[in-house]
């Protein structure tokens, strides 16, 4: 153990054991930088012991993660290092229970503290433990969303540390029928892939070869920073998109990164290679599949819907258009839901009798919203005819639907209407940061409306207890958020939170024609009694088959949660 430091030396306030561990972390920190382990593990144990004295919960978790380090780099000792990662586990466990019952701080707080649980599932993986491995990523998945939803339904959350309690979770699939669920967690450049369905599968695989060859170190998040892969989703020709995202921000950055990227090309040849810094080129949907159908692609066999539980920017895969060397897409085999985690869905299963709404729907289109404040700046939004025609079509296909247009589609008026009914479609601008919603601001409103006039955000929709048992987001990038250790957290898992069953959103901006088709055949099916799964499955089918062969025509919405079906006008 090193000699204790002179702490007059080091901090004004004497005795502040608290200041004083915290510099011995950073002393540890500091050697173990350098590679100097045993010297590391010195600081780190001496840190340790001071933590343990002044009850310092948060501190300990760190530094257990630091001692797991300094095990393998001293002596590869995975038992040592699993020992001290499952202690950082409990501590950030036991944290998290003493939160303040606010979403956004348990969000941050997960989002810095994250890497024992992922470091844990690593090293099980490696040592064969592949349902240990399982067990802790479920603990650490949608932490707060499982918090949210626990609360909306008065459910106890039943996963823990104790293995015992993760046997409950995996009965939501064992018990679902012909369903497979692919798990998905990733950690530098290795991607895990569980498969369970009876019994639980394991696959471990890596990044492309030629990505890793071509830049060296690459990492999943490098691979898919700035949601890469959808980028040339988001792009459509005005005649062919009418647009509903709120500004079009998110193609002005594209377009802006386009225009920087061939600036960068011409002034290359000028420049020596080593001062030329490159992005990694996005991956095709093939490769994607290569990455992380293909080596699990035998296990899914037999299945009629594939579970996808994600991890962070796999969000963005649109896994419906998916496709292996014979161009036969993930969706022609099979149906495709995603949920954010087993844990998130049994909550939902298991929601006490009555939670949703057996009737109602309430359709919004084309809210009234021309000139407006945003971030502060006075912007301009379009007209869209086509979500009003979207609107009214699909009103005349559900009975006891409430229809909001134009200037009846105010703010007001839809946090007054969807606490009730057990469908809710909007049709309407999308903000393409979160996902948010432009509806007509309130008659109350004096001058300019800012965004708290118009704008359903993600705190509007956690206000609000919903029965609803689907809705959809008929609106640009409503898939779209901050994508963290959380998950994304956009106005999708808002909804999710707030008690929907599941939600139908959109990962890229939205095409005029092809959007009514999709969206008159999946509500065609839906009031035959279809589910929601099926539904999304036939419509992407008719619209392959019936001249929207394009994946940004056929693929965009992608269905998350329970799948839900209706009896519109008909005995239950």
């Amino acid at each position: 153990m090193p000699k204790r430091i002179h702490w007059w030396l080091m901090s004004p306030e004497i005795g502040d054991k608290h200041g004083e561990a915290t510099s011995y972390t950073i002393l540890g920190s500091v050697f173990a930088k350098v590679g100097k382990w045993a010297k590391a593990e010195e600081y780190f144990k001496t840190a340790i012991q001071i933590s343990k004295e002044i009850g310092d919960i948060k501190l300990q978790l760190t530094i257990h993660v630091q001692l797991s380090y300094c095990s393998l780099a001293l002596t590869g000792n995975a038992y040592e290092a699993l020992s001290n990662l499952r202690a950082s586990i409990e501590k950030c466990e036991r944290i998290l229970n003493f939160l303040p019952n606010k979403d956004r701080y348990k969000i941050l707080f997960f989002d810095e503290h994250a890497s024992p649980y992922r470091l844990f599932s690593s090293l099980c993986c490696a040592s064969g433990k592949h349902y240990e491995a399982l067990h802790v990523v479920e603990l650490g998945r949608a932490k707060a969303l499982v918090d949210l939803v626990s609360d909306r339904y008065f459910v106890e959350k039943e996963v823990s540390l104790n293995p015992e309690s993760f046997a409950g979770i995996l009965k939501v699939i064992r018990d679902s029928g012909n369903r497979t669920c692919l798990y998905i967690s990733y950690h530098g450049e290795h991607i895990f892939l569980w498969i369970v369905k009876k019994s639980i599968a394991f696959q471990k695989t890596k990044l492309c070869k030629s990505y890793v060859s071509k830049h060296g170190g690459i990492s999943v998040d490098d691979l898919f920073k700035r949601e890469s892969l959808l980028r040339n989703f988001h792009l459509l020709p005005q005649e062919q998109c009418e647009d509903r995202s709120l500004f079009s921000s998110y193609a002005n950055q594209l377009t802006n990164e386009a225009n920087l990227e061939d600036s960068l090309s011409s002034l290359r040849p000028l420049l020596d290679e080593e001062e030329v810094i490159t992005d990694p080129e996005p991956p095709t949907l093939f490769q994607v599949y290569n990455m992380l159908i293909a080596p699990v692609s035998d296990l899914l066999e037999g299945s009629e819907e594939i579970i996808v539980v994600p991890d962070r920017c796999f969000f963005q895969v649109p896994f419906a258009a998916l496709h292996d060397k014979c161009n036969r897409y993930l969706s022609d085999t099979f149906k495709i839901r995603i949920v954010p985690s087993l844990t998130t869905l049994k909550l939902i299963l298991d929601s006490p009798a009555g939670s949703h709404s057996e009737t109602g729907a309430l359709i919004v289109g084309e809210p009234s919203v021309t000139d407006v404040y945003f971030k502060g700046e006075l912007r301009k939004l379009c007209k869209l005819p086509g979500a009003k025609a979207e609107a009214e079509m699909i009103a005349r296909l559900l009975p006891e639907s409430h229809l909001l247009i134009g200037e009846q589609a105010t703010k007001q008026a839809v946090l007054q209407g969807i606490p009730s009914v057990s469908l809710v479609h909007f049709a309407a601008h999308g903000d393409a940061e979160r996902g948010e919603i432009a509806l007509t601001p309130s008659d109350s409103t004096k001058g300019i409306p800012h965004e708290q006039d118009y704008l359903l955000s993600m705190a509007d929709i956690s206000q609000v207890r919903l029965t609803a048992k689907l809705v959809v987001l008929s609106c640009c990038h409503t898939a779209r958020g901050q994508i963290k250790t959380e998950g994304v957290v956009g106005i999708a898992r808002a909804f999710l939170g707030s008690g929907a069953r599941s939600v139908l959103v959109a990962l890229w901006a939205l095409q005029d024609d092809a959007t009514e088709q999709f969206m008159r055949r999946f509500y065609e099916n839906l009031v035959q009694g279809e589910s929601a799964s099926e539904c999304l499955h036939r419509a992407m089918k008719w619209m392959r088959n019936n001249g929207f062969s394009e994946v940004r025509q056929w693929a965009p919405f992608m269905l998350i949660g329970d799948d839900v079906s209706f009896h519109f006008g008909k005995e239950k």
